[in-house]
């Protein structure tokens, strides 16, 4: 037993900044690294001690916060609550395979088809369109923790391509707001050399693609559904549902907004990945307000070893309910380049070893492993990567580079395992075949 009560169940150790004084004389300007049970951590002089898990556990922690358990929920109820889950979903325009945001409810929903999106979209009003770190979908009730970005898209811009993309759009505000105003939801099509009658004259394409653009940015418009993936915009008014909560928070509120989801969905994180997860806080608040609710014991420190010099913070109920959590079938999942649990690609080589770069901006004489290659995980562990196709013509997926981690073991079990997520994904991918080039 320490000093003033508190429980030692754990075995601690010093962190080499530390003096060898009394315990209770601590002024904590770090923590204690400490080895044991998650729900025997303790604080002395109300700051958590760092508690210190193995790499193996740092990826379990990352992949059950990621990919959750098998969802009661089917349909568009079980999507909303991924999205929820989440906090966001990258939209991205590459479609060589499915969409990356409906590739990543795939990987976490059996029965998902990309027309729940859509719904929960165009239907429900339960998710919006938003710029987080990137184009994403976000649950609907995050959507007033936003509205300070909004804000700050109405300022002047400071730099040049800013300033020449608003002193050319700017002119054609008034006139697309009148016009959805009128007519209803419009697209950018509906501005693309289309002379309309009156003084107004030919739309420009480029300028009146910029308006719409910044108008969203700035929460004047919202997109209400898409078609073809274009982008379908109306009234924001028009779009929020009816008793919305849209109080602009304060910006500590948006920090503690960001850590929260970013932690839910990460289980565990460094604060400079909490900084980059949905990007809805400016840094310095979101840093203070970490400090402040690790202090508190609301967050817990955790050290991972292998790790060096890096701080982790977890809720304490995550780490709590992940040590009462049942191990499970190992399962393999074709991960998009851009899924929440591998966007960060320092992170991903942290935590999982796997060193990962997307090829598709690389010409094609300098890549290595192909144009859309995508992280194979098995279990918790990255274990390989693929680059497909899908031939939406002749319904084949083509599997054009497959390449295995060194390292992986069971390697006949990982190919069954493999075989059965391939069909399921060639099946999600609308192909009823699957072919190899090698």
């Amino acid at each position: 037993m320490f000093r003033n009560g508190y429980s030692s169940s754990l075995r601690v150790r010093y962190k080499s900044t530390f003096s060898k004084k009394s315990l209770s004389e601590f002024e904590f300007p770090d923590a204690l690294i400490c080895e044991g049970n998650p729900s025997d951590l303790f604080r002395i002089k109300s700051h958590p001690f760092m508690h210190q898990i193995s790499k193996s556990q740092a990826r379990r922690l990352a992949v059950s916060a990621s990919i959750g358990t098998a969802l009661r929920e089917k349909g568009r109820p079980a999507t909303l609550s991924t999205v929820k889950r989440l906090g966001y979903l990258q939209i991205d325009t590459i479609s060589v395979i499915e969409r990356a945001h409906h590739h990543i409810l795939s990987s976490r929903q059996k029965d998902y088809a990309p027309e729940f999106l859509n719904e929960l979209l165009a239907k429900d009003k339960t998710v919006f369109e938003y710029w987080a770190h990137a184009a994403s979908y976000m649950p609907m009730e995050d959507y007033r923790f936003f509205l300070p970005k909004m804000d700050a898209y109405k300022q002047a811009p400071t730099a040049k391509w800013q300033k020449e993309r608003l002193a050319s759009a700017k002119p054609l505000f008034k006139k697309i707001l009148k016009r959805i105003s009128k007519e209803g939801p419009l697209g950018s099509k509906d501005f693309e050399h289309v002379k309309n009658k009156g003084s107004e004259g030919w739309w420009n394409w480029k300028p009146a693609k910029a308006a719409l653009d910044l108008l969203y940015l700035r929460g004047e418009l919202m997109v209400t559904a898409r078609r073809n993936f274009q982008r379908i915009y109306d009234l924001s008014e028009r779009v929020l549902p009816e008793g919305l909560d849209t109080r602009k928070p304060e910006p500590e509120e948006c920090a503690a907004y960001q850590i929260k989801r970013a932690l839910r969905a990460s289980g565990i994180a460094r604060e400079t990945e909490i900084s980059r997860y949905i990007q809805a806080c400016d840094r310095k608040v979101l840093k203070t307000v970490l400090n402040e609710q690790a202090k508190s014991g609301e967050l817990i420190e955790v050290a991972v070893k292998g790790i060096e010099g890096e701080v982790y913070y977890a809720f304490a109920d995550t780490l709590d309910t992940f040590k009462k959590r049942k191990s499970s079938k190992r399962v393999v999942r074709i991960m998009s380049p851009f899924d929440n649990l591998v966007i960060q690609r320092d992170r991903m080589s942290l935590l999982f070893d796997f060193d990962y770069t997307i090829e598709c901006y690389v010409p094609e004489p300098k890549r290595k492993y192909g144009y859309f290659v995508c992280p194979i995980l098995w279990g918790d562990e990255l274990v390989a990567r693929i680059d497909m196709k899908a031939d939406r013509k002749t319904k084949t997926l083509i599997v054009k580079n497959l390449h295995y981690e060194i390292g992986l073991k069971n390697k006949k079990g990982f190919e069954a395992a493999l075989t059965e997520a391939l069909e399921t994904f060639a099946e999600f991918n609308g192909c009823d075949s699957i072919i190899t080039n090698n």
